[in-house]
């Protein structure tokens, strides 16, 4: 019985440390309020994890498909690229735990200096990397990445996106002194912020018509777009439009009312849009993926990045 009883503690001391191995909850956000920008993450992506024609990742931490839609003018699906259609990149992401959706800097703020998605990613071990809002690119607004604050100045000409430490969204408009009182009062607490938007999709969970100048985002302008909404507990839909600069076809790309109307249609109820134009960029795998045909590569100061929690070897 005695030899049982040791047999029996052994496995369940053992057993749990099998398990971590599988799946590892690195540099928990708490460890990140130490004011200090964490590292990048520690475990590079197994590479069989990789889908073929980059078609995503999946891993037991994480899964990432990645789908090409073709759109008319009037947001009709279509089965076929062509002139006149606008091509867009839909990424689905589900995430294990709030510490894989990061965010990284071409330099250290509050440096002006710039790099592409596809150098900041492969620098953070990312799995898939999207451009960021370009904030240090201006001097208004409020910015907190990886729960540090960079910047704090409350501007309401633009909607704030809030991702809290469970990797939730919440948006103030406008960004106000008083809004951010009131969030952090009542519990709210700062993973990321991002000044670009706005959020396309209205509360009535219909799309947004009304635009303003203000915000600087051209938004009659048909143009390569991007936006990122969350579809429930760490899963987000990222979709990425073409726009007039490709050359395999004549994309038309899309106005803010367009690309408000296309959230809707994918099922969005929350859709932010982030920098758009030729910042426009979807990175897997280290190699940028949409847009290919536009010539134009723009260098940025910020990224969204997902990283894998399982150890590779």
């Amino acid at each position: 019985m005695k030899r049982i009883l040791l047999l029996l503690l052994a496995l369940t001391m053992v057993l749990p440390c099998a398990l971590a191995e599988e799946t590892t909850t690195y540099a928990p956000i708490e460890t990140w309020l130490n004011n200090k920008q964490p590292a990048p993450a520690p475990y590079a992506p197994n590479p069989d994890g990789y889908l073929p024609d980059n078609g995503g990742y999946a891993d037991d931490s994480l899964s990432i498909t990645v789908e090409t839609h073709y759109w008319t003018d009037d947001i009709v699906q279509v089965e076929n690229p062509g002139d006149g259609i606008t091509t867009v990149l839909a990424v689905h992401v589900k995430l294990t735990d709030a510490s894989q959706f990061r965010t990284a800097l071409a330099s250290p703020y509050p440096s002006k200096q710039i790099a592409r998605v596809e150098q900041m990613a492969q620098r953070n071990n990312a799995v898939l990397a999207i451009n960021g809002d370009f904030f240090n690119h201006h001097d208004s607004g409020i910015a907190y990445r990886n729960t540090r604050k960079m910047r704090f100045n409350a501007n309401n000409l633009r909607e704030l996106l809030i991702i809290d430490e469970q990797g939730d969204f919440h948006y103030l408009r406008p960004t106000s002194q008083k809004a951010w009182d009131a969030y952090i009062a009542g519990g709210g607490t700062v993973l990321h912020t991002f000044w670009f938007g706005p959020n396309l999709v209205l509360e009535n969970g219909e799309p947004m018509t009304t635009f303003t100048n203000n915000e600087n985002n051209g938004p009659w302008i048909k143009a390569q777009r991007l936006v990122i909404g969350q579809v429930g507990p760490l899963e987000y839909l990222i979709l990425a439009c073409e726009g007039p600069e490709s050359t395999d076809y004549k994309d038309q790309g899309f106005t803010l009312g367009q690309m408000a109307k296309l959230a809707v249609t994918y099922g969005l109820d929350n859709a932010y849009n982030l920098d758009g134009g030729s910042s426009t960029t979807v990175v897997l795998n280290n190699t940028k993926i949409n847009s290919l045909s536009n010539p134009k590569r723009r260098e940025v100061g910020d990224c969204i990045y997902f990283a894998t929690l399982i150890p590779s070897n």
